[in-house]
């Protein structure tokens, strides 16, 4: 290590040492906590529910379905010929088969939209914390990365021309 990096690096630490010396109000929220209880993550779980109820519905239907078939050739297959045990067979596989795509597809449609409201979620509760900062004099509010950072604490042009140098 040069001379030269050594003091950019001594220069770095130091005045990483003054900013947090020098910051104000702090806070800390834990944002599992935000997300499980937030009236936004509760009124999208109900959404989801009542989004994909009718689905869902269908699926255990399918099921219901499929078990009455499986028992009735249990039943019947000992006195069914041939041709028909065979027909039965393959209407059992081909609504499982069925069922299966259709529980895929149900899971794959439900993640993605738990995905996208996740993110409208998480874009209106990084508004509130970034407002809540601001009106209450936070300088900074974490939670596993810095959630909302004052303008005023804010180095990062300065670390930039330091490092330009």
């Amino acid at each position: 290590m040069t001379v030269k990096q050594k003091i950019l690096i001594a220069l770095i630490l130091s005045s990483v040492t003054f900013g947090a010396s020098a910051a104000g109000k702090l806070a800390f929220i834990n944002p599992a906590i935000i997300i499980e209880k937030s009236p936004q993550s509760q009124a999208a779980s109900k959404l989801l529910k009542e989004e994909f109820l009718q689905r869902e519905t269908s699926l255990r239907a399918m099921a219901q379905k499929i078990q009455e078939l499986e028992s009735k050739y249990q039943t019947d297959s000992a006195i069914m010929s041939a041709e028909n045990k065979k027909k039965s067979e393959d209407v059992i596989i081909q609504s499982k088969r069925q069922f299966q795509f259709d529980q895929k597809s149900l899971q794959e449609d439900v993640q993605s939209r738990r995905g996208v409201l996740l993110q409208e979620i998480q874009k209106s509760i990084s508004a509130v914390i970034l407002k809540f900062g601001k009106e209450n004099g936070y300088d900074f509010i974490f939670t596993e990365g810095v959630a909302y950072a004052d303008e005023a604490v804010n180095v990062t042009d300065e670390l930039l021309k330091e490092l330009s140098k």
